[in-house]
């Protein structure tokens, strides 16, 4: 027959191993321990002598019990063994009394269960009692030894259904989605912070307030000068009113005019020169908040196609682990 753990990773599609599986091979042997435990709890009276098995002490020395469930004392009275009766353990003073009605005697002796313990009267004579036993169930076992064959399967149904929630309870944090979202974040922040030197104007802003067209360091400023050097030329008496472009039309000095004009066009030139070093510096920083916008998109993908995997193999188990469920429900309930 096969092992435990490979029926049941057959019924639930899971990959069990000793490390980093959900579960492991360590929580899967819980499981099926627990589930053996709970199985024996629901057995009806029939079942439960399967599960036993017979404790021997002296009377008067009571013997420490390891379960509640309690099937047959004896007490030998030196021919046979004598069943005994149970009494509460109030009542143990009592029937050490030959003259109560209750008396114990070794034809009739009688047994209770007082601090964790049993314990027979009359005292000194050889007792056994059967004691229905929880068993550890290993994964690799194919059989639980002192169970009823019949309700064995239900012990692997319960390890099945266990099993499943344990893998559903860690979907509620994959890391890898949780990386990822920690990434999208990193991305964003990137992004604002590139779009927000387009606002800072004491930095290394291009786009900011009147202040960034006259600081000495601004490409603006040095767009406007040019300008400025470009307009002089023209119409701002410079070198002379007689000499700039309109002076020197209006004294009809066509050398003149076509030289200042020549220097009036270096000037734009130089300017159209400095604006676009000064759009590029914007341009690069455009690119910095797209590619890292881009970067925040692909991961927000990622999280999203993990989540679309992880949504439908967590709604695979759901509807695995009812499966599972109802059938070891129903099979408690065939038992009786």
């Amino acid at each position: 027959m096969a092992s435990f753990q490979t029926q049941i990773m057959g019924l639930t599609d899971l990959s069990i191993s000793s490390s980093g599986t959900n579960p492991t091979e360590a929580q899967l042997t819980q499981f099926l321990t627990d589930g053996a435990k709970e199985v024996i709890n629901q057995l009806p009276g029939h079942l439960l002598p399967l599960c036993s098995s017979s404790q021997t002490f002296t009377s008067g020395s009571a013997d420490t019990l390891t379960t509640g469930k309690i099937l047959n004392v004896f007490r030998n009275d030196g021919d046979i063994n004598q069943p005994c009766r149970k009494i509460p353990a109030k009542q143990k003073g009592r029937v050490s009394d030959p003259e109560e009605m209750a008396y114990a005697t070794i034809t009739d002796p009688v047994f209770f269960i007082d601090n964790n313990s049993l314990d027979v009267l009359p005292s000194g004579g050889s007792c056994s009692y059967s004691e229905v036993q929880y068993p550890a169930v290993a994964y690799s076992a194919d059989a639980i030894t002192a169970f009823p064959d019949e309700a064995e399967h239900l012990v692997v149904l319960y390890g099945a259904v266990k099993s499943i929630q344990n893998v559903l309870g860690s979907r509620s944090a994959n890391s890898d989605i949780t990386t990822a979202i920690g990434l999208i974040k990193t991305a964003v922040d990137q992004a604002a912070t590139a779009a927000g030197k387009f606002l800072a104007v004491d930095s290394d802003s291009v786009f900011g307030d009147e202040s960034t067209f006259l600081t000495n360091d601004s490409q603006l400023t040095r767009v406007k000068a040019a300008l400025d050097d470009a307009e002089d030329i023209i119409n701002g008496d410079e070198p002379s009113a007689t000499t700039d472009a309109y002076g020197a039309q209006a004294s009809e000095d066509i050398e003149l005019v076509s030289s200042a004009l020549n220097i009036a066009k270096t000037e734009i030139s130089r300017a159209q020169m400095h604006l676009s070093e000064w759009t590029s510096i914007g341009d690069m920083r455009v690119k910095e908040i797209n590619a890292a916008l881009s970067e925040a998109q692909g991961y927000a993908n990622e999280v999203q196609s993990r989540l679309q995997v992880d949504s439908a193999q967590y709604g695979w188990y759901e509807k695995q682990q009812a499966k599972l469920q109802s059938d070891y429900e129903k099979g408690l309930q065939a038992l009786g």
